[in-house]
């Protein structure tokens, strides 16, 4: 009987820790997408170059070069981290829309942690 509540808490435990780190995921995903749709040039610190330039919609050609993003504007839908817990794969629905632009695309992140931060490795973005 002891055995099998030891290993009720461990598999309670691993369940709990999963989780905190799928959290940790989305919330560092949001600030990625955030990051590259806004066009900030600070970005190397959440992805590399060709993670901004495939999410960026300036960069994708998508829009003129006078596209100013709006926070408000830009939804993440429900973030889907599946890791082992230093690598992850994320998988979320993201929409722009203002009077003269709007997009809804399905992304795949790449992501690994490096230096207690999630970066972008790759981003798959389904047209």
């Amino acid at each position: 009987m002891r055995g099998k509540k030891q290993m009720l808490t461990l598999a309670i435990l691993f369940v709990a820790a999963y989780v905190i780190f799928g959290v940790w995921i989305a919330h560092d995903a949001k600030i990625i997408l955030e990051k590259a749709m806004s066009g900030d040039l600070d970005y190397s610190h959440y992805m590399n170059q060709t993670a901004f330039q495939t999410i960026n919609p300036i960069e994708r050609g998508l829009t003129a070069s006078h596209f100013e993003f709006d926070k408000e504007l830009h939804d993440v839908g429900v973030i889907l981290p599946l890791h082992f817990f230093f690598i992850s794969k994320v998988f979320v629905t993201q929409q722009y829309e203002n009077a003269h632009f709007g997009f809804k695309e399905p992304v795949r992140l790449d992501l690994k942690l490096t230096s207690g931060e999630w970066y972008a490795a790759n981003v798959h973005i389904q047209p």
